[in-house]
């Protein structure tokens, strides 16, 4: 037998993982009650859904389960799926009922019965545990309470609560009789792709077929306008007798920073590919990435291939700023990423010893949306 050249080239073939994957913005989960539940679904269970027919064999068209999950997986934009949750009765709080299903599975958008809707302790405590948790919150309100967030005097109206508390994971809307509204509106935001050009959203304007438009006093609209309400509506829209039927106005968030719906989900959404970048490209290695400028530019790379990525999808966007750092008046792309590979170098023992990378500083720059049109017309 010859003498084999695997003997004088021995070949190791290292299969590199795929590392993690970015979050699924479009992950739903509707917490059904207990008392809604087919035979066999338990509580703190869960089960997948991809069509309104799957689900009406569980949940009949006269349960709440059901008509909230119409307005999802029905109508357009078209969803491809919700995960439905069997909250369990004997449940201490609501806070507990989120918590057993966030131990079990991730989501992003959460969903609810109208009887939990109406409680404002109960909502009170999803819109904080959204903040923790990084998932977004529709707070759907309808009746005598969409009544009263539109009274500008009322101050207790569960809309004024939020926004004083300042959770940027809630957005409430308010409509007379639909107790589920809402809930067509995140289903824009659902159907995002982040790696396409051009297709971050506002909420603004969008349009919910099967939604009835409202058509309200100027006192209402005001009210929610509030910067003390921040409450979302669908109404129609009208000048000199032509209508447009139908439109989501009013979409912020009830953050104390001044945040639309779309600037705490898109931010989200950022984040989240961010730091997949920046993990898979360190755990990505073969071998090590080092703590030279070399890895430092690995990572400077991953960092500045996401901001790349979000200025495509048009979610980062041109414009002039003053620089804090020196004054001066500067213009940017949207994004700048401060930290050099030679940053590295200049690491502290502590640092060095925890083998932590030089810190990555980037400022980022929304492109925002134009909600309105200012005009101004000089006549001679």
């Amino acid at each position: 037998m010859a003498y084999d050249v695997s003997q004088i080239i021995p070949i190791t073939a290292r299969i590199v993982p795929n590392g993690i994957a970015t979050a699924n913005f479009a992950e739903a989960l509707m917490f059904a009650p207990q008392t809604e539940l087919p035979v066999g679904f338990l509580p703190d269970t869960y089960r997948t859904y991809s069509t309104l027919t799957a689900l009406s064999v569980d949940f009949p068209d006269t349960t709440e389960t059901y008509k909230v999950m119409a307005r999802w997986l029905g109508g357009t934009p078209a969803t491809r799926k919700v995960k439905v949750w069997g909250a369990a009765t004997a449940d201490a709080t609501i806070t507990a009922t989120l918590n057993k299903a966030r131990n079990v599975l991730w989501w992003y958008w959460s969903f609810f019965t109208k009887d939990v809707y109406a409680d404002a302790t109960k909502v009170g405590l999803i819109a904080a545990w959204h903040d923790t948790a990084e998932s977004f919150f529709m707070n759907c309100q309808t009746g005598t309470s969409a009544t009263a967030i539109r009274v500008p005097a009322t101050t207790t109206d569960i809309a004024s609560v939020l926004t004083a508390a300042g959770y940027r994971h809630t957005t409430t809307e308010a409509h007379a009789t639909d107790p589920y509204a809402g809930i067509a509106l995140c289903k824009h935001f659902a159907a995002v792709n982040y790696s396409a050009a051009n297709s971050t959203i506002t909420g603004e304007f969008k349009k919910s077929p099967g939604v009835a438009a409202e058509d309200l006093t100027d006192t209402a609209y005001d009210a929610m306008k509030l910067d003390t309400k921040k409450c979302a509506f669908y109404s129609l829209v009208e000048l000199q007798g032509s209508n447009d039927v139908g439109r989501w106005l009013n979409t912020w968030s009830h953050s104390s920073y001044g945040e639309w719906m779309d600037d705490v989900v898109n931010l989200d959404a950022f984040v989240n590919g961010l730091k997949v970048a920046l993990y898979n490209a360190a755990a990505g290695q073969v071998t090590k990435l080092a703590q030279t400028p070399v890895g430092q530019a690995v990572l400077i790379g991953a960092a500045r291939g996401i901001c790349e990525q979000y200025i495509t999808n048009n979610y980062l966007g041109p414009r002039n700023y003053t620089d804090p750092d020196d004054g001066l008046e500067k213009y940017t792309v949207g994004y700048e990423i401060l930290t050099k590979p030679e940053d590295i170098l200049d690491l502290s023992d502590a640092d060095r010893d925890a083998r932590k990378s030089a810190a990555i500083r980037i400022r980022i720059f929304r492109a925002g949306a134009i909600h309105s049109v200012p005009v101004d017309i000089d006549i001679f």
